[in-house]
């Protein structure tokens, strides 16, 4: 049943590999993306994720999972990967329909992990154009997600922060929270683990 998730997916996914967050399903069996919103964050995560987890766990034998995580970094890449201003800090935006929304949640921040392992598994080799684009990309968001922390009075992230265009970003007074989430330390551990660099 869950492969049958992964085919329903492949066969709707738009030509950019961004998934709208809402999915729903006809009478007639048809299903559709029902809204425009498009996160990498909150609701949008886990889907990006498991492409690329589960052609590992299959012993990267399953090219269609590879190709569904694939496709929807190169879109990342193209639509949503932004930087700051003025200190150039890599975040990946929201977009609803043709506006972007210049917000990254905590939750965004797993990419940073999933990008590292994607470079060091790329079927094309770790030094391939596309592998080095994404460690690049992957370190730095490691270190926007940790400036969320470190910018912090408490030194803990918030639920999500907004890039305004004049300090980076700020703290929205509508998510000061903080849930637990292992996301940043999930990628550090990625990180530390496939580069070696102590930084992590």
């Amino acid at each position: 049943k869950s492969e049958r998730v992964f085919d329903i997916l492949g066969r709707i996914m738009p030509r950019d590999g961004l998934l709208p967050l809402n999915i729903k399903e006809k009478r007639n069996g048809d299903v559709y993306f029902s809204n425009s919103k498009i996160s990498f964050g909150g609701m949008g995560d886990s889907a990006y994720e498991y492409f690329l987890k589960a052609w590992l766990q299959g012993g990267r034998k399953e090219k269609s999972y590879r190709d569904l995580w694939d496709r929807s970094v190169n879109g990342m890449h193209l639509n949503l990967l932004q930087k700051s201003s003025p200190n150039g800090l890599a975040y990946i935006a929201e977009k609803n329909g043709k506006k972007m929304d210049h917000k990254m949640g905590h939750l965004t921040c797993f990419m940073a992990g999933s990008l590292a392992l994607g470079s060091y598994t790329d079927p094309d080799g770790f030094d391939s154009p596309r592998a080095q684009r994404d460690l690049k990309a992957a370190k730095a968001l490691a270190y926007t997600c940790y400036q969320m922390y470190a910018r912090s009075k408490t030194g803990i992230s918030p639920e999500y922060v907004n890039f305004n265009g004049c300090d980076d970003f700020h703290i929205s007074v509508s998510a000061p929270n903080y849930v637990l989430r292992p996301e940043v330390v999930e990628s550090f551990y990625y990180l530390s683990v496939l580069t070696g660099d102590p930084i992590y």
